[in-house]
């Protein structure tokens, strides 16, 4: 997959998402601004849009289902104001990046720099035909990649004005983590005393009806029928034939074969277009002069080249320019290269950088392999060219025909050639393992929405992404409700004795800690682990954080620590040891990593300042953050 914009600069910052250009006259209805400049609904769309594909391309047949909630978006937006933030500050204090650093980088990019010909020039016209085929005009690309390296210099310019010293504040940070403590447990496991606990049924009724809105609910759920109009089922009711394929394949000339070449050299004479008519008329009447002794004596083309051509790349070699196609030369100069014959020279032509005489010296005539050889590209590449106007053509007729009969989607099925998909238990949400178009919040959004709950109608066709059109109807719907106690009884039970269960043990755990408090010396723990935060042993993570908030000043020390439904632990801390050879070796492991999170810390704190610094409005609500992404309840 062809992903220029990651290629140029790494995701250094803003998690990869790419800078999208301002939407000329801003239409829409604008969701955010930074400095008076709106973020529109469009621009927001495709932004998120495309961070979904390029996390599709990375990852495929990654469930995409975390990206399409609401959530997810805003943070999107977040971070388009982010951007939109450097932008503004890389403007306020004229940053800039300079045509020639513009064109370095760009023909530094692999793609790019394989389009270089022989005598090192981009070749202008593939340049443009590869970024048609990845949707994007020479300008806007440009433009974008200009953006996001004065983004750049922006964040190089806060790291080298910082003064940070990160070695030192690495080792700050990584302290604490390497720091080891020697330290003996007793564990009271919940499971000991499950045998103890004897529920009878009101006890059980009791533990449902205080539980019953955490745990004892069953979620919204709906049963929906669904059709997609995508490019399988484009190209299933537009078929083709190997003829058709054929044709196209003919039509396209050299973009699949190697286009005729022809070599050449020249003699140039300087003259800017923009200058004035004497001195055009000066150097095209030194080309003259040097055409008339060429024309008497052709031999001596590549010596006058060497005196008189002022094109310093060639005029060395004679004014030899190797090989090229009609599309590698400025078109004055390609159109009379291409019209003379072998060992001929031509008349003094003029283009804008002077004027030319040339000889033909070789030819390479143009060649095409069989479609056979490379068939499955070419008929990627027809589809891909058909696509687009089929697409826009069935999307009009689905459209249309949903909107005739909103009450079922079979009409539309039939007219279009496609199947009514069914789901069951579909949720408002995607759920985790969610494919295709389930796995999208912004249908399911319009699935679940108040009108589609109500009358159960066919909702309006939704726009996954440029090539992806889907429509649906709520066929039945139950919202959420509370479980009763007879459908959950046997759960409930298991909740209930692992719960009593836990108390006994932290009862006893508890109990005997003040014992042992009482009399150290009558302590039975299990062996001595030596432990650090980085490398916590056998114990779970509870036990390794209390050992650790154990006053240094005041060891050994023993005390109590909950562990949730597991039950109950008694921790001592004998004594703190220094870092060994293996922390060491770990904080050499971890500096980067410190490192990159300490940039970002920088990188927060001045965007925080630029927030001060320039007015944001946002004018959507911020969602919730879906549950699974709230830390789980202990126990």
């Amino acid at each position: 997959t062809f992903m220029l914009m990651l290629l140029v600069i790494p995701a250094f910052v803003f998690g990869g998402l790419e800078l999208y250009q301002r939407v000329a006259g801003g239409y829409g209805v604008g969701v955010a601004s930074v400095d008076g400049n709106p973020i529109t609904q469009q621009e927001w769309d495709a932004t998120h849009r495309q961070q979904i594909e390029q996390v599709v391309a990375a990852q495929p047949g990654m469930n995409t289902a975390m990206f399409e909630t609401p959530y997810a978006k805003y943070v999107t937006l977040e971070r388009m104001i982010d951007e939109r933030l450097v932008a503004a500050a890389a403007a306020k204090y004229h940053l800039s990046v300079s045509d020639e650093q513009l064109a370095q980088t760009i023909a530094n990019i692999p793609e790019v720099a394989a389009l270089k010909g022989a005598d090192g020039r981009i070749d202008q016209k593939k340049y443009a035909e590869l970024l048609r085929a990845n949707g994007q005009t020479t300008e806007a690309f440009e433009k974008r990649i200009r953006e996001q390296m004065t983004q750049q210099t922006v964040l190089q310019t806060l790291s080298s004005a910082s003064g940070w010293q990160p070695a030192i504040l690495t080792e700050q940070v990584l302290k604490p983590l390497l720091e080891r403590r020697e330290v003996q447990a007793a564990v009271f496991p919940a499971s000991d005393y499950i045998a103890k606990i004897k529920p009878v049924e009101a006890d059980l009724r009791a533990w449902h009806q205080q539980h019953q809105a955490d745990f004892y609910t069953a979620p919204e759920q709906a049963s929906v029928e669904y059709l997609v109009l995508d490019q399988a089922a484009i190209q299933k009711r537009h078929p083709y034939t190997e003829k058709d394929l054929q044709a196209w394949y003919v039509s396209q000339g050299k973009r699949y074969g190697q286009p005729e070449t022809r070599r050449a050299r020249h003699i140039l004479i300087l003259a800017d277009e923009k200058a004035d008519a004497a001195t055009i008329a000066a150097a095209k009447q030194k080309a003259e002069d040097l055409l008339k002794e060429l024309k008497a004596k052709p031999e001596r083309f590549e010596e006058l080249a060497k005196a008189n051509s002022q094109d310093p790349g060639s005029a060395v070699k004679g004014g030899d320019l190797g090989f090229f196609d009609h599309s590698m030369m400025v078109k004055p100069f390609a159109d009379a290269a291409f019209a003379l014959q072998k060992n001929g020279i031509s008349e003094v032509v003029q283009s804008r950088f002077g004027f030319h005489i040339i000889q033909l010296l070789d030819i390479k005539p143009s060649s095409a392999p069989p479609l056979s050889a490379h068939k499955a590209q070419v008929e990627a590449d027809f589809q891909a060219e058909r696509f687009p106007q089929f697409f826009a053509e069935d999307s009009k007729l689905f459209t249309e025909a949903l909107a005739a009969d909103r009450s079922n989607l079979k009409a539309a099925a039939d007219k279009l050639g496609l199947t009514v998909q069914t789901s069951n238990a579909v949720q408002r949400q995607p759920v985790p393992g969610a494919q295709g178009v389930l796995s999208s919040g912004k249908f399911l959004q319009a699935l679940f929405a108040p009108e589609s709950l109500d009358k159960k109608q066919v909702i309006e066709p939704v726009s996954l992404n440029e090539h992806t059109l889907v429509a649906g109807r709520m066929v039945n719907h139950s919202p959420a409700r509370a479980l009763p106690f007879e459908e959950v009884k046997e759960q409930v039970s298991k909740d209930y004795v692992q719960a009593k269960a836990a108390d006994m043990a932290k009862e006893a755990g508890a109990k005997q800690l003040q014992q042992w408090q009482a009399k150290p010396e009558a302590a039975t723990l299990q062996q001595a682990v030596v432990v650090s935060k980085m490398q916590p042993g056998p114990f779970p993570p509870p036990v390794v954080e209390s050992a650790f908030r154990a006053d240094a000043a005041k060891l050994p020390a023993m005390q109590g620590v909950e562990l949730g439904s597991f039950g109950y632990a008694i921790v001592r801390v004998n004594k703190v040891l220094p870092p060994d050879a293996d922390s060491a070796a770990m904080q050499a492991q971890q500096a980067p990593v410190v490192l990159q999170a300490l940039t970002q810390a920088q990188l927060q704190a001045y965007l925080d300042t630029l927030r001060q610094m320039f007015k944001i409005k946002v004018n959507v609500p911020r969602p919730e953050m879906p549950p699974e992404l709230v830390a789980p309840r202990a126990g």
